[in-house]
């Protein structure tokens, strides 16, 4: 079989320019990508603090596959009709795009961001976020497996100097941090819904299940830490990818705000037509010692609760993605998730993508999944709407990236922190059912803050 050698970054670029005279246009969008030696992400995402720069990472959750996206070459963004309107534009923008070298899994003009839980966006801790907000990165480092990438997405003109674009590009892969923690946080106060009025919201959701309104509704409370000093992002995410291994991890950083989450939770992954979506619902914390963690675990699974809360999840992902495919395989039975402080029942669902598809009209279907809304769908978001007395903004919503093949995972964002310089909203949430106890069920958040406030440097309230 005849091997292709890849075309050097200025190979591509002389490439680039050539492709735009035959066309006879002053300009040309186009996503440089090579292959590289070794580059830590950690320490690549780093270096670039402080440079009034949007930062992306993901980290997914086998520890396999890594993004880091620096700085921003095209932003899509909508504010209504987010999944429909970011995918339209998207498919506009990527037309423009010349790729002269193809493009492996994850590079090339890969787009990174995250949705809104509901369509509209409220308040104004959320005023740097969008409902939709899609971000291809001037520079990308994808990290799959032992495989080192880098994509340059840049602008020819006629006046572009080849050689001086190629020194540029050149620089970027010696860019690096030494990765080390600068900074030793001090948490200065807390602030979050008090018990009583958490009480009274589960009381009243309960009783909209008991006379058949609801089936299921997701609550969820926030927690605003205030510490003595500015949040080091990068010190955020080396504490994150250190304790937080099981766990998706992602990075919206715009400077003075940023958006974290380090969730379980996988909403859907497509690669190659391949999907993987995750049923993730049902916690209990994890044991002391081997005997204890394995006592908790058996009462989850066989916790009437939690496997009813569970199973809402299964056949809702189930209903949703089945029009979209040719065929799906579910286990009967869910199995224990083991993390770092939780344990959490687990059920894998595979399926075959049909061609027509894409991972935004998977999101469209899933989100929220039973998980995170509740049932039925539109009752639950409405009860949420009315009743929770915050606005989720990113909070238990999609966020990820995909390739410009249709390739592309989205996680759900919980266990999540909106930061604004020295203060985070830490935000977490549970599965209301007509059996559930307000006071376990308000200890169940706090359990759930715990691996981000930890992260930022405080301890779970």
């Amino acid at each position: 079989m005849l091997q292709t050698k890849p075309l050097t970054i200025l190979e591509q670029l002389n490439n680039a320019k050539e492709h735009m005279n035959d066309l006879g246009i002053s300009q040309l969008m186009v996503s440089l990508v090579e292959k590289v030696d070794y580059i830590d992400p950690i320490q690549f995402f780093s270096h670039f603090q402080n440079q009034d720069l949007i930062r992306l990472f993901w980290k997914d959750s086998e520890d396999s596959f890594y993004l880091v996206g620096i700085d921003q070459f095209k932003t899509i963004e909508t504010s209504q009709n987010r999944f429909d309107a970011i995918q339209k534009k998207r498919e506009e923008l990527l037309n423009q795009i010349y790729s002269p070298n193809g493009a492996e899994k994850g590079t090339g003009p890969v787009m990174l961001g995250g949705f809104s839980f509901n369509d509209t966006i409220y308040g104004e801790k959320w005023d740097s976020f969008n409902s939709g907000q899609m971000i291809i990165p001037k520079t990308l480092l994808t990290v799959n497996e032992d495989d080192y990438y880098m994509t340059y997405n840049v602008t020819l003109t006629e006046n572009t100097d080849v050689d001086e674009l190629y020194k540029e590009l050149y620089s970027y892969k010696s860019r690096s941090h030494d990765g080390k923690q600068n900074s030793n946080q001090q948490l200065q106060s807390t602030n979050s819904l008090d018990y009583r009025n958490w009480s009274q919201l589960i009381e009243k959701a309960v009783g909209s299940i008991k006379n058949g309104t609801l089936g299921k509704v997701v609550l969820a409370r926030e927690l605003e830490a205030e510490f003595k000093q500015p949040i080091n992002i990068n010190d955020v995410l080396v504490n994150l990818v250190n304790h937080q291994t099981d766990s998706f991890i992602y990075i919206f950083d715009q400077g003075d705000d940023a958006f974290i989450s380090a969730t379980p939770e996988r909403l859907v992954k497509a690669d190659d037509n391949e999907l993987l979506s995750t049923c993730l619902a049902g916690t209990i914390k994890r044991g002391e010692t081997p005997d204890e963690d394995s006592l908790l675990a058996h009462q989850l699974l066989n916790d009437e609760k939690n496997r009813s809360e569970h199973q809402y999840v299964v056949s809702m992902i189930k209903e949703a993605i089945e029009p979209l495919t040719y065929s799906i395989d579910i286990p009967t039975s869910p199995v224990i998730l083991p993390l770092r402080s939780l344990q959490h029942l687990y059920t894998p669902v595979t399926a075959r993508l049909k061609e027509s598809q894409t991972i935004f009209d998977l999101i469209e279907k899933l989100h929220p999944t039973p998980a995170l809304g509740g049932e039925p769908r539109h009752v639950a978001m409405q009860f949420i709407e009315e009743n929770e007395p915050f606005e989720r903004g990113w909070y238990a919503a999609p966020v990820g990236w995909v390739d410009a093949d249709d390739n592309g995972e989205m996680a759900v964002a919980i266990r999540s922190a909106l930061i604004n310089q020295n203060k985070a909203t830490l935000f977490a949430g549970c599965g209301i059912v007509e059996e559930s106890d307000p006071l376990a069920e308000y200890e169940e958040t706090k359990l759930k803050f715990t691996p981000m406030l930890e992260a930022l440097g405080g301890t779970s309230q």
